[in-house]
């Protein structure tokens, strides 16, 4: 029985770019509830044949035949071209064409409570922070995540109408298309020059997503962000703030042996309780605070809260451990902005390891010109540095900027001359790896982009 209502109840959909995470899963949610679902994307994938498999038609290449007569709506991504056959029919035939934000933010108007997680870090992580939570506490969320938790088994759940987790992306401005009941904003950072000015205009965006919150609502900020009081003046929302200037702190941050972070929570002066994360590094205490807090307004008890960061290992491309060769330890991280660079290097810093090693692959053009010396001062604190040509995702080539993987070389060299290592291929890379990597040595894949095939080939070459 259909229970979600799109706008004018539409129930025949069209999606082009069905093979993305968040495509996908959007798909899903439709396709559960009773309608009509078809696709397409430009190459298979695991994601195109577990649709298949659920009795979605997801086709290989875009036709404007893969429309059919019956669609009602089209969906898009951002990487989707606008002479793209599949939305030129669509425009041809007067079909509604919806982009993936939208639809997201048409579909939260279906639950009871929908939480937003939003900031320039730790969105995913977050979201998967929060999942884990809700399903520990028998919460039956629905989720959107961008990342794969492996309690759900991918990165999306479908659950009942009374809590929507998802991430909330501030690039394009998408998240102004949300309707969130709770907000979280984890932090504030220049990024996405490519659509932002400017940080004035990144605040800007970020005001209006919290201005999106209702009156009987709630915003989740992190207290150390610059110029908070401008970001949340004038909001009808209940506002709680975590960290150091905030009502919700930590207290007696220590380390397990296996540089793991253990604290105890404190609100408004009482102690709550003691957390031990499964995952390292001082940004994910923060992650955890602000999932702490929307937990706790949801009314779930602190030793579900703590009893689910007891198992919670993480998302995937997370500081994933993939396993080892040679007696390195290989782990896997999404991180493709400085501040991340910084906090997953300090993170492992923190583990138990010889040296530490980092196989970078810098995520766009804009981003990598923007912070040239940034990413090169950060990524020379480790022992052995490999970087990789940059990575640019389809609908995002940016061939107007002619930064390339050799200027960060250049520029790191500057900082460290002895560690640094411009590779052109990942194959050459494995095979660096292979001769070079020592007993108790601890490497990292990083970057946005296809990296983690560089650790899957190493792993499985042993």
């Amino acid at each position: 029985m259909k229970r979600l209502n799109i706008e004018e109840n539409y129930t025949n959909y069209h999606f082009i770019g069905i093979g993305g995470i968040n495509m996908s899963g959007l798909a899903e949610i439709l396709h559960n509830d009773g309608c009509v679902v078809t696709g397409s994307d430009r190459s298979g994938s695991k994601i195109i044949d577990s649709l298949r498999k659920k009795g979605i038609d997801a086709r290989i290449g875009h036709d404007a035949k893969n429309v059919s007569e019956n669609v009602q709506v089209v969906v898009y991504n951002a990487a989707v071209p606008a002479d793209n056959a599949e939305i030129l029919v669509a425009k041809q035939r007067c079909l509604r064409l919806m982009d993936r934000a939208e639809l997201l933010g048409l579909l939260m108007k279906n639950y009871e409570t929908s939480i937003c997680v939003a900031g320039t870090h730790g969105k995913t992580t977050t979201t998967s922070m929060l999942a884990e939570i809700f399903m520990m506490a028998h919460k039956n969320p629905t989720v959107m995540s961008g990342g794969i938790l492996p309690s759900m088994g991918g990165a999306m759940r479908i659950g009942s109408q009374d809590f929507i987790i998802s991430e909330a992306c501030e690039y394009n401005n998408s998240f102004l298309k949300f309707y969130p009941h709770i907000g979280i904003i984890l932090n504030l950072e220049m990024d996405h020059s490519d659509f932002f000015a400017d940080i004035g205009a990144m605040r800007k965006s970020f005001s209006a997503f919290a201005q999106k919150i209702p009156r009987n609502g709630l915003l989740v900020v992190n207290s150390e962000i610059d110029e908070l009081g401008q970001l949340i003046r004038g909001l009808d929302c209940d506002v709680v703030a975590f960290g150091k200037n905030g009502s919700v702190v930590t207290q007696n941050i220590h380390l397990s042996k296996e540089g793991y972070p253990l604290f105890q929570v404190v609100g408004n002066g009482k102690t709550l309780g003691e957390i031990a994360l499964k995952i390292p590094g001082d940004h994910n205490i923060q992650n955890a605070m602000a999932a702490i807090c929307v937990a706790m307004h949801c009314g779930i008890d602190f030793a579900i809260i703590a009893a689910a960061f007891s198992q919670f290992a993480g998302a995937i491309r997370r500081f994933q451990r993939i396993g080892n060769y040679n007696g390195a330890t290989i782990i896997d991280d999404y991180a493709h902005h400085p501040t991340e660079v910084a906090a997953t290097i300090a993170a492992a810093k923190n583990m138990p390891h010889n040296r530490l090693w980092v196989v970078f692959q810098p995520h766009t053009r804009e981003r990598t010109a923007e912070f040239l010396n940034e990413f090169a001062h950060e990524l020379a604190q480790v022992d052995e540095l490999i970087i990789l040509d940059i990575f640019n995702p389809a609908g995002r080539e940016e061939e107007h900027c002619k930064v390339h993987s050799k200027d960060l070389v250049e520029q790191a060299e500057k900082v460290n001359v002895a560690n640094v290592h411009y590779m052109s291929s990942f194959s050459t890379c494995v095979e660096h790896l292979k001769q070079q990597l020592a007993q108790n040595d601890l490497l990292i894949t990083m970057g946005a982009g296809n990296v983690y095939e560089v650790a899957e080939a190493l792993y499985n070459s042993h």
